[in-house]
């Protein structure tokens, strides 16, 4: 009896050391990956980001697995960088990492690759760059630690990208140099790196603001480059306007070029008590961010809004009847444009709101 248990202790031993070296070969037979040449591609390597396609895929990468000599778990990541730190003892030490699992592909909506550009690599908006991506594979350990055997890296792929903000934030000293309660001007549709909204800028004589590409001062500062042009230099002086007043900023990140337009604003036309000679002025309330205006109206005629009492910058209306640049010098002139118009005859409250970067709205209220 004691020889037959001692039998099957010997082969239970055998039975544990073969599993063992089963394991072990298995072990053993791992090698180190390697990805195909050109191995990841894209569906896209030229692109403009706006916000019309923020909720579209705007680039698919995809690669093949890498085989590692036996069946293992592996993780794969997409890394993307700056070209210039590709390269040296730090090369890729900057990169911004996604996961991609053990997909074989990743793509990028057009909103997640913006942030990725414009707050973590702090590219400038409207400018076209070339930025460098790869991916990363790594065996998966079955306890979670770090994989012994080495990542394998695919080829680099060179993606050309126009990023956009969202908007400029304009900090200054009117509203105390805090990034996160400035009001912001807003990126033009359809013209990217253009942007332009109105700005309620207080106080007397000189006054400081400056651009930023976020509501803070950790990413782009856009201050004075001389001569009308930007400087992203983080010490750079802020731009300026010779006095407080209601005005018109533009930024032109394209050739980094601004403008500031002090504006009032008045009613014109043959609807309005001055008719097409003299503008009927309107008056701006801080507390409501709105110009306003009480005044004879009459519905057999026509009238616009417009700034200084010249037609240089000024509204009509589109077939919507939504407010629209007929004339602006940073928009250009505008065709096919209606006038507006009141109902009937009568007093009118009449309120003009440019608060909001490039949503425009008016209203006609009858006494």
């Amino acid at each position: 009896m004691q020889n037959i248990s001692r039998k099957i202790g010997f082969l239970s031993v055998i039975i544990v050391l073969l599993a063992s070296c089963k394991k072990e070969g298995a072990q053993f037979a791992l090698q180190e990956g390697s990805f195909a040449s050109a191995a990841l591609t894209a569906s896209n390597n030229n692109f403009v980001l706006s916000g019309s396609n923020d909720a579209d895929t705007v680039v698919t990468f995809k690669w093949p697995a890498v085989n590692y000599g036996s069946k293992v778990a592996v993780s794969y990541t997409i890394q993307i960088d700056a070209i210039s730190d590709t390269s040296g003892n730090a090369a890729w030490g900057k990169a911004i990492s996604f996961s991609a699992g053990d997909s074989l592909s990743y793509s990028f909506v057009g909103k997640s690759l913006n942030n990725t550009l414009i707050t973590q690599m702090m590219l400038a908006p409207g400018n076209t760059d070339s930025v460098a991506v790869r991916v990363k594979a790594d065996v998966n350990q079955y306890n979670g630690s770090a994989s012994t055997v080495p990542s394998s890296y695919s080829n680099t792929f060179i993606l050309i990208v126009t990023p956009y903000a969202l908007n400029l934030y304009v900090p200054g000293a009117y509203q105390g140099w805090d990034p996160a309660t400035a009001p912001v001007i807003a990126p033009i549709a359809g013209k990217p790196g253009l942007f332009e909204g109105y700005v309620n800028i207080t106080g007397t004589g000189l006054q400081y603001f400056k651009y930023t590409s976020a509501p803070d001062f950790n990413h782009i500062n856009y201050g004075d480059g001389g001569n009308g042009t930007f400087s992203t230099d983080g010490n750079a002086a802020g731009l300026s306007v010779p006095n407080g007043g209601y005005y018109e900023l533009t930024a032109d990140l394209n050739n980094n070029t601004w403008t500031a337009t002090a504006t009032t604003w008045s009613i014109i036309g043959d609807a309005t008590p001055g008719g097409w000679n003299t503008d009927t002025q309107m008056t701006y309330d801080p507390s409501t961010q709105v110009w306003t205006v009480t005044a004879n109206m009459i519905a057999a005629g026509s009238f616009k809004f417009r700034a200084n009492d010249a037609w240089v910058v000024d509204f009509g209306i589109d077939g919507n009847g939504n407010l629209q640049y007929a004339d602006n010098p940073f928009f250009g002139y505008t065709a096919g444009l209606n006038d507006l118009t009141v109902p009937s005859d009568g007093n009118y409250t009449i309120t003009l709101d440019l608060h909001v970067a490039g949503k425009y709205t008016y209203i006609l209220q009858k006494n």
